[in-house]
């Protein structure tokens, strides 16, 4: 029940970043949830689309460098302590994240390398997890 999550990498200069965001844009491609991680000299823009093999072809062909990763997508409570409960279910678990990142609609995205594992955890600890059509 996992989500396509693409992985952008964006030069850090001035503009690349809207210029990536144009380019989806421009295509119709609309994001549902997105952050970005920097590191020196590149980006990383992590997203959610709506229309994921045409924003992989419009990123690649304007010569970004994109890889698709699945995710899992976790609804939780908009109210103080939520975030804590995923990660503390998720730590007594003993899985290991490599990242989360709060999405749109109260969503909360995780990856893991033992995604089946996540979601099942997720799911046995309340939280709804979303599917691909879920999300729009």
């Amino acid at each position: 029940m996992s989500i396509s999550q693409l992985s952008v990498f964006v030069e850090n200069k001035a503009g690349h970043l809207a210029d990536a965001l144009l380019t989806l844009a421009e295509g119709r491609v609309n994001v549902l949830s997105f952050t970005i991680a920097d590191t020196t000299d590149y980006g990383i823009l992590r997203l959610v689309v709506d229309q994921v093999e045409k924003a992989k072809e419009l990123l690649s062909a304007g010569l970004y460098v994109v890889v698709e990763h699945p995710v899992v997508c976790a609804v939780i409570p908009d109210e103080p302590g939520a975030l804590a409960a995923v990660a503390r279910l998720v730590a007594d678990s003993g899985l290991d994240i490599e990242y989360l990142y709060l999405g749109a609609r109260d969503s909360l995205l995780l990856k893991s390398e033992e995604l089946e594992r996540l979601e099942t955890l997720l799911m046995d600890g309340g939280f709804r997890v979303l599917g691909p059509g879920d999300l729009m």
